[in-house]
């Protein structure tokens, strides 16, 4: 499994040649930029070997100047790691951001689960900016890392930094979404059947024109999966599927209350399509406070004469929902992420199944 790591390459060819004296005590090594393009990866793997050589006392990173061969004394090496003990194991973890819907439980049960393991959880945001995890990876991996877990930001393309991790066998597992035509562990919700399970709640219920909600869907999967769990059902059940009321993914993380340009959206698809449905199904709870002002102001009754459901949601939420096994997931996560450091991965993907929730029963 070592073989696979590309950083071993670097790592294994530095180090023998500091071990024969081609590069000497007190000499420089090659520059970050020259040893990228001599073994043709990325400049985060030319960091995680430069990080063991560190972690190993074999050479000096001096900021700005350059990396250096360490004197060795095997005395003082000696007092040093009778000293040191063991160094911290680490596992970085990117998420886009965290809410009491969404992310507070996967993000306590991972670092609970890696504690149980002996290491320590890194945890930074992203914050919906694709340079944002950029940053925060590479801090990541400077911090000398044993694994990533990532939840990637929305866009129609990947993150490039991902993707050469993950080609460079550095063990990535990615959450929440699915990296079309990549082969990378990953555990996710399943989507599809989430919606699939709520427009059977509402066909159960009497409702037979259903309305779907859902924010601008740009490469990312999750959403699209539940759009296509919409359709789906809808078909199974012969329901009438009416317009879907597309609106604006919020990206604001400290207000919850809806912008007033989604609101004016919703008040436009209610006021034409009030009359004409009996249920409504929003793709993500963060859509529900411009669903809910705008039948107010429209005289909707929405959660009356109109049924409504969402994916996800805060405990107590008064509507039925579909609420991701956060807990499952981040088990699962964490699973993965140890078997393929450990060389014992077999399993590369998990779908987890979501909880129908209704607390009014």
């Amino acid at each position: 499994m070592r073989d696979n790591f590309l950083y071993m390459n670097i790592y294994d060819d530095l180090k023998n040649k500091i071990n024969q004296g081609i590069y000497e005590e007190g000499s420089k090594i090659p520059k970050e930029e020259e040893l990228k393009d001599r073994f043709g990866v990325s400049m985060i793997t030319v960091k995680k070997a430069l990080g063991m050589l560190k972690e190993e006392g074999l050479i000096q990173r001096i900021p700005g100047v350059g990396t250096y061969v360490k004197g060795r004394n095997p005395v003082h090496e000696k007092e040093e790691k009778d000293n040191k003990g063991p160094g911290v194991k680490k596992i970085g973890l990117v998420l886009e951001h965290v809410s009491s819907s969404f992310g507070l439980d996967l993000l306590y049960k991972i670092d609970r689960n890696l504690e149980e393991k002996g290491y320590k959880t890194i945890t930074r945001f992203s914050y919906y900016s694709r340079d944002k995890e950029t940053e925060e990876i590479n801090f990541l991996i400077e911090s000398e890392i044993a694994g990533l877990i990532v939840m990637p930001c929305h866009g129609l393309y990947y993150n490039p930094d991902i993707l050469k991790l993950i080609l460079e066998g550095f063990p990535v597992v990615v959450i929440d979404k699915k990296l079309e035509g990549i082969s990378v562990p990953s555990v996710r919700t399943d989507n599809k059947l989430a919606v699939k399970t709520l427009v059977k709640y509402l066909w159960e219920q009497g409702c037979r024109r259903l309305g779907f909600a859902a924010s601008e869907i740009v490469g990312t999967s999750s959403l699209q999966e539940r759009k296509n769990g919409f359709y789906e059902a809808a078909g199974e059940y012969s329901l009438e599927t009416l317009p879907e009321c597309e609106l604006t993914f919020d990206k604001n993380i400290y207000e919850h209350t809806a912008s007033e340009e989604n609101i004016e959206k919703a008040d436009g698809y209610l006021e034409e399509y009030k009359d004409k449905m009996d249920g409504l199904i929003c793709a993500e709870y963060s859509l529900l406070p411009a669903i809910t002002e705008a039948s107010r102001r429209t005289f909707a009754k929405v959660g009356e004469d109109i049924r409504i459901c969402c994916v996800d949601g805060p405990a107590g939420l008064g509507i039925p929902h579909m609420k991701q096994d956060e807990i499952d997931m981040a088990d699962k996560i964490v699973r993965l992420l140890l078997a393929q450091i450990s060389g014992t991965s077999t399993e590369t993907d998990f779908i987890v199944p979501a909880v129908f929730r209704n607390e009014l029963i």
